[in-house]
């Protein structure tokens, strides 16, 4: 696994893609649904393979952070990690970008387990 998006959350995404790009001098490099239908935008953080993905805090209410971990088997990690005794809060399944799953660290931070997927492949 490796951490791949790092989200933020906004009130309005159009002011934070301008802070971003305007003020940081980054890019945005794609839009994609990572969250239950709420459209993301992805920055390019400027360290290979690793992005800031805008998400408008009203798309997901009660969602104040959560991590991404990306990772080329959600199924096996799934498992693996459930049998070291990690909470999940759905089995693994299928978004537009992939096959994800939720789950708690020991302080209550939620993390989400994504293997990305071309579904035009």
């Amino acid at each position: 696994m490796m951490v791949k998006y790092i989200p933020v959350f906004t009130e309005d995404i159009t002011e934070q893609i301008d802070f971003f790009t305007r003020k940081l001098g980054f890019k945005v490099a794609d839009k994609y649904i990572i969250y239950e239908d709420a459209e993301c935008k992805a920055i390019e953080t400027g360290n290979a393979g690793v992005y800031f993905v805008l998400v408008e805090r009203s798309l997901i209410p009660g969602v104040k952070n959560c991590i991404i971990l990306n990772t080329n088997d959600c199924l096996n990690d799934y498992h693996l990690l459930k049998t070291k005794g990690v909470f999940f809060f759905n089995e693994p399944q299928y978004l537009s970008i992939g096959l994800a799953t939720y789950f708690l660290d020991t302080c209550g931070n939620k993390f989400l387990l994504l293997e990305e997927r071309n579904y035009s492949e």
